[in-house]
């Protein structure tokens, strides 16, 4: 058998910047991007043959953003209020009032081919319209039936339209068939279910509605160039078999490819299928007869010693090229393209004892640390760039998997090159809703139970779709699993052709859950629908209070910081709930109340302390439901997802960083809990826990124990020695507080290796009143010594120390400009962090996201905290 050898890992920061720009993909296509202008339907009376001749004149025409929707346009021609801030969205008009006319536009550009296109057939890409359209170039209709679905990507053969100097392109978008009444629940009247298309747009319980329900050319537009025979779809099928460990010598990887050919010509051609990895070549000879297409495949191939693709955690996520192309018998290259693609083999088993799905990858099993996201921009204004900065905020906070939710969309290649990079393993919902696709009764809804069922009206439409969107997404390493739908599977038809036909067909290698609480992921053991609580908990609560094996939604709070609030939220609305009571401001972004959690830390002075004071109760929340998983590892659960990471709209509720991708103190509280090796403690027994969750033993390791009061004084504690066997819980000895009349203490917990290198650090705070910890309130002001080192590469080192014989709690690192606006995204290893007396932290920042590789004199280093008087230093 052909052998290929080992490849270097392909992706760095230089690749990453430089393969974003627009107009650069592969070196036979471009992105159509630019010059677009935007009308809507009723202001013009001209059709699409019309508007694509040269005489015609384009007044009243505005410029217009593509990718992009309706609203993006409208918004950034200043037409709309930003429906992120305050109330304005509700000034905008709503489709359902309005009718669909209302959000229907003609999107209109005139280009000039390169002169690569000559001789050459030419192509014309759409990876997303929402929801209807038609094409026209040059006063001719392109499509011979109405494009309709937002999650099919259409291509046209557009050589016999071209003109030799412009050409121009027009296109008619039409919203959803049915938009549905937002006013009624999540998802509305149900109504946007009959389509296939995100369900959100219709409002939720999290976000508002999207007024335009994100009609337009959502996606990327391209001109591709091909010769007679065009490529597409290629893929590589990979085999790892066995148990695998990442960094060794491996065993032999197989590897199966094809493509589907094209023949654009009237003439029968012979030529053969040309696939190049690390320097080697396979090929196999293929006929195409006049106007056929095929999917051609070649033979298995072995790969020796491959570099193995892991999730986040477990090992490292090299990844491959693999160059596809065609070459004619008359020797020339028709056509190529490149697929990039990890070696990795995915599994999963039901384990009787836990009652739940093992996930497995390379023959080891996967314990699920992730979340639930809905999409990055509630308009789809969507950028490698942003995906970058999310996904590797979910991978530093030590995340394996994303749940991409049914409500949303299928994400784009964009979001799976980052999470591919990164090890995040994705789980991607099919486009339905318990709410909308009937679960339940629901009065509310315009439709009964039984007919809501049987949405979307359009059965084939949607098998067409997944099909597509299957093609599209296969190669990605990241893509774990496919789901049927939140909460509801689709209708018996729709699912009986997923698993019969397309899924075997075309990506067999993935596990396929009909929905998302589904019997064949876990018993659900808490009854109702199988996933939830989401409000605040007790810290303690899912340490005393059993949840399914694997939970796909258990949710708690989100509260941005002051410096987000003070950027959507009104200054008369900027006041602190009271209770359940709050400001019209913070009900329409979908506040979910804190009880009395913040009063907890001392009385709320104003809005700004309430949002710090948040920030301790989300790290204490996100801390203890992951530590409460933790501790019954292979036990009672195989993971769990929380609901949710993210908010793609200004709102208040469950998410690890904002909409502007400003960390919440629940972020570092979730990632120490994540820590593949991390010590805990145990909040239904106090006992001391190590989780190992490593493919390797921890061997003769220490544990450090100690227990302050509040002024980091009278220390206490214990020290033990032991051993844990890799993926496993090791109990310890259990922490007890000091009899001393005090309310609050401070618990610190290290783990050390045999060399005693720290391998993790945890700490608490501890009331001996369940209840309050106000005795914080006696800490005195703290002012922190903090140096900086010279910023290179984009990365600055700081050195925080308290010198001041006092606690310095919950310290916060922060930049800012002149006027205290926050410089996002920003990396930070660590934050939210508490330094006893004498004790010094060094941390890592990394701005080179944001543009800052060196000194930058107009920007600062903050520094906060429960008790830390505020200093900002200059970035010199």
């Amino acid at each position: 058998m052909n052998e290929t050898k080992k490849p270097a890992v392909l992706i760095s920061l230089f690749l990453l910047v430089f393969c974003s720009l627009p107009g650069l993909t592969q070196k036979h296509e471009i992105h159509l991007h630019d010059n677009w202008q935007a009308i809507r339907i009723t202001d013009i009376p001209a059709d699409g043959n019309t508007i694509t001749l040269p005489e015609y004149k384009p007044t009243g025409w505005m410029e217009a953003v593509v990718p992009g929707t309706v609203l993006t346009t409208l918004l950034h021609n200043g037409k709309i209020p930003d429906p992120f801030i305050g109330l304005n969205n509700e000034l905008i008009p709503d489709i359902y009032d309005t009718g669909r006319e209302y959000y229907t536009y003609w999107f209109r550009n005139e280009f000039t081919l390169p002169a690569k296109a000559e001789g050459k057939q030419t192509w014309l890409n759409f990876r997303g319209i929402n929801y209807k359209a038609d094409i026209f170039l040059n006063g001719k209709r392109v499509n011979t039936s109405p494009h309709e679905g937002m999650f099919l990507r259409a291509r046209y053969n557009i050589t016999p339209f071209l003109n030799d100097g412009k050409n121009i392109l027009a296109v008619i978008v039409e919203p959803p068939l049915y938009v549905g009444d937002a006013t009624r629940g999540q998802g509305g009247d149900g109504m946007i279910a009959r389509n296939v298309t995100m369900q959100f747009t219709a409002g939720w319980d999290w976000i508002t509605p999207v007024r335009d329900r994100n009609t337009g050319i959502w996606d990327k537009v391209s001109l591709e160039f091909s010769g007679d025979v065009d490529i597409r779809n290629s893929y590589v099928r990979t085999r790892v078999p066995g148990a695998r460990m990442p960094g060794e010598n491996q065993d032999p990887a197989y590897l199966t490819f094809s493509s589907e050919l094209s023949n654009s010509s009237g003439q029968q051609i012979s030529g053969r299928l040309m696939v190049e990895i690390d320097g080697n070549s396979y090929s196999r000879r293929v006929t195409l007869q006049p106007g056929e297409q095929l999917t051609a495949g070649l033979p298995e191939v072995r790969l020796r010693n491959p570099a193995l693709w892991w999730p986040n955690g477990m090992g490292d996520q090299p990844l491959y090229t693999a160059r596809f192309s065609f070459v004619a018998d008359r020797g020339e290259e028709s056509d190529s393209e490149h697929v990039t693609f990890g070696i990795r083999e995915t599994g999963n088993y039901f384990d009787e004892h836990i009652r739940g799905q093992v996930f497995t990858v390379n023959g080891q099993k996967v314990f699920i640390k992730g979340g639930n996201w809905i999409a990055s921009d509630m308009l789809l204004r969507l950028s490698a760039e942003r995906y970058e900065a999310e996904i590797r905020m979910h991978a530093e906070m030590n995340m394996n998997m994303i749940r991409i939710w049914g409500g949303g969309l299928t994400e784009r290649p964009d979001f799976y090159d980052a999470c591919d990079r990164y090890g995040i393993l994705v789980w991607q919902d099919l486009w339905m809703t318990g709410d909308c696709n009937g679960r339940w009764l629901d009065p509310v809804k315009k439709e009964s139970q039984a007919r809501r069922r049987e949405y979307p009206d359009d059965h084939s439409l949607f098998l067409i779709a997944v099909e597509d969107q299957v093609k599209m997404l296969r190669n990605h390493p990241s893509l774990y699993l496919w789901c049927g739908g939140n909460e509801f599977p689709p209708p018996d038809n729709i699912n009986k052709a997923l698993v019969n036909d397309i899924f075997p067909r075309l990506d067999d290698t993935r596990f396929y859950l009909e929905e998302s609480v589904s019997a064949d992921l876990m018993d659900n053991i808490i009854g109702g629908v199988g996933d939830g609580p989401y409000g605040i908990l007790e810290p303690e609560w899912i340490f005393l209070n059993r949840t399914n094996p694997l939970n796909p939604e258990i949710g708690s709070i989100g509260m941005p910081n002051i410096e987000s609030l003070r950027r959507f939220i009104p200054q008369e609305d900027l006041v602190p709930p009271e209770g359940n009571r709050v400001r019209p401001a913070w009900s329409y972004h979908k506040y979910i109340t804190l009880g009395d959690f913040p009063q907890r830390y001392g009385e709320i002075k104003d809005v700004a302390d309430f949002a710090f004071k948040s920030q301790i109760v989300a790290y204490e929340q996100y801390r203890s439901l992951q530590e409460g998983i933790n501790f019954r590892m292979w036990d009672w659960y195989t993971g769990m997802l929380v609901w949710k990471n993210q908010n793609p709209w200004t709102s208040l509720r469950g998410m690890f960083y904002d909409y502007y991708l400003d960390y919440t103190g629940g972020y570092f509280g979730y990632k120490s809990a994540a820590s593949p090796v991390h010590i805990q403690l145990n909040l239904d027994d106090s006992t001391v826990c190590v989780i190992n969750q490593s493919l390797y033993p921890l061997q003769d390791a220490t544990a450090e124990v100690a227990i302050y009061d509040i002024h980091g004084r009278d220390p206490r504690g214990w020290t033990t020695g032991f051993s844990a066997e890799p993926q496993s819980v090791k109990n310890l000895e259990k922490l007890r507080l000091p009899d001393t009349g005090q309310q609050v203490y401070f618990a610190r917990l290290i783990l050390k290796d045999s060399s005693g290198k720290v391998l993790a650090e945890n700490f608490y705070w501890l009331s001996s009143q369940p209840g309050t910890y106000r005795q914080l309130e006696e800490l005195r002001p703290v002012t922190l010594q903090v140096d900086q080192g010279n910023i290179s590469d984009g990365k600055l080192s700081v050195s925080v120390e308290n010198p001041a014989d006092e606690t310095a709690f919950f310290i916060r690192l922060k930049i800012t400009d002149d006027n205290n606006e926050l410089l996002l995204p920003v990396f930070i290893d660590d934050n939210y962090f508490t330094l006893l007396p004498g004790e010094k932290r060094t941390c890592t920042i990394d701005l080179s996201h944001s543009g800052i590789t060196e000194a930058a004199g107009d920007f600062f280093l903050a520094v906060e905290g429960y008790n830390v008087n505020e200093e900002k230093y200059s970035l010199q």
